[in-house]
């Protein structure tokens, strides 16, 4: 009797409807993260977890700190679209009891133009709006929802091509992404607690021009999260499946640059290849807040309960006896291990600084000197910081951020262990697509702009400074006899790509329905890639427009 109590009392606990609105995960991308940050910089609340998708209990739990009445005319507009978000409907609901079902449309029609092919499009991992795109919602109770999201959009390889002209109208059936859905999920939780299972997409960490453990590079993860939180304090275990395939590619490179001898391959490709990767993260005095993650990529092993203990040092030092060498030489370890570390802390009010550092290799001075063969060292430093300001209706946002990333971060001894992202294009033939999962290697970054709002106008304008090695994302790992001096390489490497970038955007809403962005960009650039020691100009610019029902 007293066990069947504790158990009806644990589901009673997590069914209690703590929230009025329905459950709804927050995902990179929306628009409100920006509101979030915004607030945060304006209040002086360090926010606990910047991971989003974001629950609406953690969200809640940061609106909790503020003090609304102390906030900025601008300030308090972003405090109310929060909560806002929080209780959105979409026009098409219907509910019964503790079941609800909601349904809206949206729809992107954009058209982008460059004036130099021989530059490549800007931001390199753009994501492409879909033409169409319907999602659905069931919700039970305010603690569950399934979220499922069917889409008309472009495949990524024909949205990306060279030329003058690209637009996100998939007018050909080989030009439509087969992949669809790229968000479909069941997620549920409470005031304290979230589960997630399923596609979205991921990022960790207040970086502006990306994250170095988790940036929002790729279109889609396949993943289970489950996190705990409170005010202080949130731990959060992650496990993605991420295949990897490396044979010949019809969509651009193979990820294996093809040094090592086909006879030393034994493996091509792998469904059984798994990021494991947990995260605990805490406040201190409201002000500073810092978050811990270490995590293995197992190349080629089902689900492994030992990845799962949360008190475990996910260290390739032990795990990698447990895996064949990919290459029959005993330096291709099946599996790598990342660990990083987050700051973001509010310094004063309007003021805020952050920065992440990540490794998954690194040598001391000690090895280097005594011990022949070290790996190349893999580390990634970002260093950055906002402003808030006011003036008068308006509301602005003012930053500056460095990265540096080394030649071989992320790069394991096989492509199998290394911490980058594939997803499969199309049915019709072979074609892939990589990502790394965080910032990409051997480039250094600088980057300094504004954000001006008020209301339903938005201005923004960027400077970048980008300067990129000879590393790219292709599996080029060595050490030893075969390439003494990699441990040596610092970046940039070999002839390095230097980009100037001027951009500028404006969004306008129009109604609650429809809206108007444009983005014009200029670029320098010095040893172009498609033209090498040559000096190049090119400007971009996007049109869309947005309408949402």
């Amino acid at each position: 009797m007293r066990k069947s109590f504790y158990i009806s009392a644990f589901f009673l606990l997590i069914t209690v409807n703590v929230f009025s609105s329905p459950y709804e995960m927050i995902p990179p991308g929306d628009p409100v993260l920006n509101d979030i940050l915004y607030l945060s910089v304006e209040s002086g609340k360090s926010i606990l977890s910047f991971t989003p998708p974001l629950s609406p209990g953690e969200v809640m739990i940061f609106l909790e700190s503020i003090d609304e009445s102390q906030l900025s005319q601008s300030a308090q507009e972003a405090y109310e679209r929060i909560q806002r978000r929080l209780d959105w409907r979409p026009p098409i609901n219907l509910s019964d009891g503790n079941f609800s079902f909601m349904l809206n449309l949206g729809s992107t029609v954009e058209l982008r133009t460059q004036f130099n092919d021989n530059i490549s499009w800007y931001p390199e991992y753009t994501k492409i709006p879909p033409l169409i795109s319907l999602p659905f919602r069931f919700n039970f109770g305010s603690n569950l929802q399934l979220y499922f999201e069917p889409i008309f959009a472009m495949d990524p390889e024909y949205y990306s091509k060279t030329g003058f002209f690209s637009h996100n109208v998939p007018y050909e059936i080989e030009n439509y992404d087969q992949n669809f859905p790229l968000r479909a999920y069941l997620a549920f939780g409470g005031s304290w607690w979230n589960f997630q299972i399923g596609r979205d997409r991921l990022s960790f960490g207040t970086g502006h021009a990306g994250n170095l453990t988790f940036s929002d590079n790729a279109a889609f993860y396949e993943f289970a999260r489950f996190s705990l939180f409170s005010s202080f304090l949130k731990y959060s275990l992650l496990v993605s499946q991420m295949p990897m395939d490396i044979r010949s590619n019809d969509a651009g490179p193979d990820i294996w640059d093809g040094s090592h001898e086909s006879s030393k391959t034994n493996l091509e490709r792998t469904n059984d290849r798994y990021f494991y990767f947990h995260r605990i993260e805490f406040k201190v005095f409201d002000i500073l807040s810092i978050a811990l993650s270490e995590g293995v990529m197992a190349g080629n092993a089902p689900i492994e309960i030992r990845y799962l203990n949360p008190a475990i040092i996910f260290h390739s030092l032990y795990s990698f006896w447990s895996y064949p060498d990919w290459d029959g030489n005993k330096d291709g370890d099946m599996n790598g291990s990342l660990c990083s570390i987050e700051v973001n802390w509010n310094i004063v009010e309007s003021l805020a600084v952050y920065g992440q550092m990540v490794m998954n290799q690194y040598s001391t001075p000690y090895e280097a000197e005594n011990f022949e063969n070290q790996p190349p060292n893999g580390l990634g430093y970002l260093l950055g910081g906002r402003f808030s300001h006011s003036f008068g209706n308006w509301g602005a946002v003012f930053f500056a951020e460095f990265i540096y990333t080394d030649p071989y971060l992320y790069m394991n001894p096989s492509p199998y262990s290394s911490i980058i992202f594939m997803r499969s294009l199309g049915i019709s033939r072979r074609r892939f697509q990589y990502s790394f999962i965080g910032y990409p290697r051997d480039r250094v970054t600088v980057s300094a702009g504004a954000l001006f709002f008020n209301g339903d106008i938005a201005l923004s304008g960027e400077f970048t400074w980008l300067s990129q090695g000879e590393h790219g994302i292709k599996w080029d790992w060595t050490r030893g006899p075969e390439n003494p001096e990699a441990f040596y390489e610092t970046t940039p490497t070999g002839t390095a790509e230097n980009s100037f970038i001027l951009s500028l955007g404006a969004k306008y809403k129009l109604n609650s329905y429809i809206s108007f962005n444009i983005d014009v960009l200029g670029i320098v650039t010095f040893n172009n890639r498609h033209n090498l020691n040559e000096k190049a100009f090119g400007g971009q610019a996007a049109a869309s427009v947005i309408f949402q029902y």
